[in-house]
């Protein structure tokens, strides 16, 4: 869900040259809600494999990840470990939202009608994650466990300059102090955009420790709901006129912790950001016969991805011969 700044701020349109020769840390949840959202039947259901269980995600990464080598783009996909509890609320409103759509979706009579609450019903389970990071190592596709939240760990990597921008649709990488966030990455029909930090604070005027109070004022992951009758023109008005903390203060309970956890999130340093070769054979057992993808389309990506991965290796080491 996020925090709803996506019509006060500015972004510039991209396209894939402008990101070419680059790291980019995606935020793996958010992508893979993308994939579960968009890589759809014709009637708004799910891939899945012979046992009913969804292959949307696999999908996505598989592919996605292969057209992103192509473009010379080095993804690093991240991926949330536990989240903090006052993020409890969201999960559960989450939850009951799922609930609805799996009611509703009962009585749609049309095939329009019951595409829309297919796609509110997109659900990532413990076990889907396992098998994207398994797909990911089989692939050599570098991949970062993050202790808390992935976009908190791939904002992390940005400042510390290991990935050029981080990829995510939601707008909350930027409370984490990203210098840059791409969007539509891992979607199929809009164009990039690019979001960079510096130019959404001097727009505004205003420090990253007010956006985040503006982000809290509004609602985040953290506190919904926000302050009643707030919406962003009022905050950013707070902000401004310098009163905004002493109604944070009085109104968001626990507003210094979930300050807190944008500005010092729990983060790792314990990663590796080199691309492997593929394990080829396994890789397809994968994909064809644990999870009936096409032979042919599989077999003939793997051929591509292992080719990828020995030219950007070659390239390196070239690179660091000549330094």
């Amino acid at each position: 869900m996020g925090v709803q700044l996506g019509d006060y701020i500015p972004k510039k349109i991209i396209d894939f040259d402008d990101l070419k020769g680059k790291r980019l840390a995606i935020d793996g949840f958010n992508a893979i809600y993308q994939f579960l959202s968009s890589i759809r039947l014709k009637d708004g259901s799910p891939l899945t494999n012979k046992r009913g269980e969804i292959t949307s995600a696999y999908s996505g990464i598989f592919y996605k990840t292969i057209m992103l080598l192509e473009n010379d783009i080095i993804p690093i996909w991240v991926f949330d470990g536990e989240p903090p509890k006052l993020k409890s609320k969201t999960r559960e409103k989450r939850r009951k939202l799922k609930e609805e759509a799996k009611e509703k979706l009962k009585k749609a009579e049309d095939e329009e009608e019951k595409a829309k609450y297919y796609k509110r019903l997109s659900f990532v389970n413990r076990d889907m994650v396992e098998n994207c990071k398994y797909l990911l190592n089989l692939m050599g596709i570098p991949y970062v466990q993050a202790p808390s939240e992935g976009e908190a760990q791939a904002s992390y990597m940005a400042k510390k300059g290991d990935v050029w921008a981080v990829v995510s649709q939601d707008y909350d990488s930027l409370l984490y102090g990203a210098p840059r966030v791409v969007r539509n990455l891992t979607t199929t029909k809009d164009s990039l955009e690019l979001i960079e930090l510096s130019e959404v604070l001097e727009s505004l005027k205003i420090s990253l420790d007010d956006l985040i109070d503006i982000a809290i004022l509004i609602g985040t992951d953290y506190n919904p709901k926000g302050v009643e009758g707030i919406g962003f023109k009022r905050a950013y008005e707070m902000v401004r006129a310098k009163v905004a903390k002493d109604v944070l203060k009085k109104s968001v309970e626990n507003y210094e912790e979930i300050k807190n956890l944008f500005k010092n999130p729990k983060v790792t340093d314990d990663y590796s950001l080199n691309l492997r070769l593929p394990d080829k054979e396994r890789l397809i057992k994968f994909l064809v016969e644990e999870h009936d993808f096409n032979y042919e389309r599989v077999k003939k990506h793997v051929d591509k991805l292992y080719n990828l991965v020995i030219s950007k290796t070659k390239q390196k080491t070239l690179d660091s011969w000549f330094k």
